[in-house]
């Protein structure tokens, strides 16, 4: 009798407390969802970028009366999610309440601390041209739907750049430099888009271009005011150290500053440069092949742009055939296309647009150089020896497979929507980064001992780029330095580098992602590995691994419950 009292007892007690726990998560997954309905309504071009087009038709509003309610909202949503910090939130939720957490702790920083809307041009001029680019891009819609959109964004034009000049005070000289070049560009794709836009939709014709030429108007205007605009000095990028320890802490959940941050990539630099001088050495003792090739004299701009295509199928297949990962049978397409006018002042070699992970259209953007239509006798026979000996290898693993596009494609099957939303840039650069040195090691490249001396490269590349991530940002060198030290450093003209140094002006702490990345990657195989044992599967840890969403590496000890 007793043993029965004390079953039912037990029962009756767990009752109230399974539904408390119940209406926890619910009242959780509430505020969840009111916080990222709040990122993407306050940030249009973002949410259009994550494949959202709620907001298809606007852009931020970064009045001051906007903003000051925006770090209102903010503060009361901070406040609020403090309270679920001592609560019983199941697991899952506790590593979704952190990245929540973190989602709001950068977005005052930004608004508040570093205010980026008070002295970054280039951002307004980003949006502005980005905003249209990116509903043309996706085909998530027929055009006949989207440009609708585009109407309606174009028309937002005016006021954008109307709170730019309003808000802009002393901006960074190489701000404003930058700002400049993307209008140039981007004035030029405005009006491509308007004469493209108004041929096919002849009913729409005068309202796509009164919107279009307003909304030109109104660059040329914010490009007059840039001239005249009071300058800050030519160090203002910098974050500074505070912000930039920030960051690191509550963006990327690292337990050091920027100050161990230097060092390590000072190690890493040296021990890289070590190994890649030796293995050079090695290289250049070994009896050389000759190299010498027949040139067909006849490569044209379509033959290397469908060589760059057959790559991305081959990087597909080896993953397959040698059972690395799970590639899904209807994975999105990944298109080779040249780099946007308006994005060549920031990107000097190649890069990727992932598609938006709440977006039903997967189709990802691997964007490369621009090829020439006519070339001379001698680029012609420099892209057929780049064909021949298979050159864009490499640069397919990182940017296609196994490395973003399959990355972000993945983590568009998630469910979880606070999961999906995150984007941490030492998870997306990390695994890419991871995954240069992973195909080598599984026979990608075959028995070409060269290609080990470009990995080396690329390892020595991201590790001078902390250093000049981290030197930049605590205002320990300068834009001419910078590019000064890395040509120097890495046996390379300046051109490039400079475009390259440009653009870490804008995006602190992105540089350090890469490498810093990819070493948190091979930290939690190497757990795996000495958790599992000889049960250790390496396709296991990769689609484990890219199954978490774009979360900060270093969430994944907590998520996976490992040692570390």
């Amino acid at each position: 009798m007793k043993r029965i009292l004390t079953i039912v007892l037990t029962l009756i007690l767990s009752i109230p407390l399974s539904s408390s726990a119940s209406k926890l998560e619910d009242n959780f997954r509430e505020i969840s969802n009111e916080i990222l309905n709040n990122f993407q309504s306050f940030y249009p071009v973002l949410s259009t970028e994550r494949g959202i087009h709620k907001y298809d038709y606007c852009f931020t509003d970064y009045s001051r009366k906007s903003v000051k309610n925006e770090i209102k909202k903010l503060k009361k949503i901070e406040t609020r999610l403090y309270k679920y910090g001592k609560s019983n939130l199941s697991p899952e939720s506790q590593i979704n309440l952190k990245l929540l957490k973190s989602n709001v702790d950068i977005a005052l920083q930004n608004l508040s601390k570093i205010k980026w809307h008070n002295k970054n041009p280039y951002m307004y001029v980003n949006d502005a041209v980005n905003g249209i680019y990116l509903i043309l891009s996706s085909e998530y819609a027929p055009l006949d739907l989207r440009v609708q959109n585009i109407i309606a964004r174009m028309k937002a034009v005016p006021d954008l750049f109307k709170q730019a000049t309003e808000n802009i005070k002393t901006p960074p000289p190489i701000y404003v430099e930058m700002a400049k070049e993307m209008l140039t560009t981007g004035i030029d794709f405005y009006k491509t888009v308007q004469t493209d836009l108004a041929e096919k939709y002849p009913e729409l014709a005068s309202e796509i271009n009164t919107a279009a030429s307003r909304a030109i108007d109104a660059m040329q205007q914010f490009d007059q005011f840039l001239i005249t605009v009071e300058l800050g000095e030519p160090g203002s990028f910098a974050l500074g150290k505070k912000d930039f320890d920030y960051k690191l802490e509550y963006e990327y959940f690292l337990d050091y500053d920027s100050d161990s941050l230097l060092k390590i990539g000072e190690m890493l630099f040296e021990k890289y440069k070590k190994e890649y001088d030796d293995y050079q050495a090695r290289l250049d003792s070994m009896e050389s092949n000759n190299d010498a090739v027949y040139v067909i004299d006849c490569i044209t701009k379509a033959d290397v742009l469908g060589y760059y295509s057959w790559e991305v199928e081959q990087a597909k297949n080896f993953l397959k055939e040698h059972d690395l990962i799970t590639i899904p049978d209807d994975i999105g397409r990944c298109e080779v296309v040249e780099t946007p006018p308006f994005l060549r002042n920031v990107i000097s070699s190649i890069a990727y647009q992932p598609p938006g992970v709440f977006s039903p259209d997967q189709t990802g953007h691997f964007y490369v150089r621009p090829v020439p239509e006519k070339m001379d006798a001698g680029e012609r026979e420099a892209r057929y020896k780049y064909i021949q000996r298979r050159g864009f290898k490499g640069s397919v693993v990182h940017e296609a497979f196994p490395g973003h596009h399959l990355q972000f494609e993945t983590a568009s099957r998630i469910t979880d929507s606070v999961r999906k939303w995150q984007e941490n840039p030492s998870f997306y650069e990390g695994w890419a980064m991871y995954c240069e040195e992973m195909m080598y090691h599984q026979g990608y490249y075959g028995d070409d001992k060269k290609r080990y001396l470009g990995i080396l490269g690329g390892i020595l590349f991201r590790a001078a780029r902390i250093i000049v991530d981290v030197k930049l940002h605590t205002g320990q060198m300068t834009l001419d330095e910078a590019v000064t030290w890395m040509a120097d450093a890495l046996d390379t003209d300046t051109s490039w580098i400079r475009v390259e140094v440009n653009r870490y002006s804008l995006y602190p702490t992105i540089q350090m992602s890469y490498l810093i990345g990819k070493l948190e990657v091979m930290k939690l195989r190497d757990a795996w590995m000495k958790k599992e044992g000889d049960d250790f599967s390496l396709k296991r840890f990769h689609d484990r691994f890219l199954a978490q969403g774009t979360l900060p590496p270093r969430l994944l000890w907590e998520v996976w419950e490992l040692e570390n």
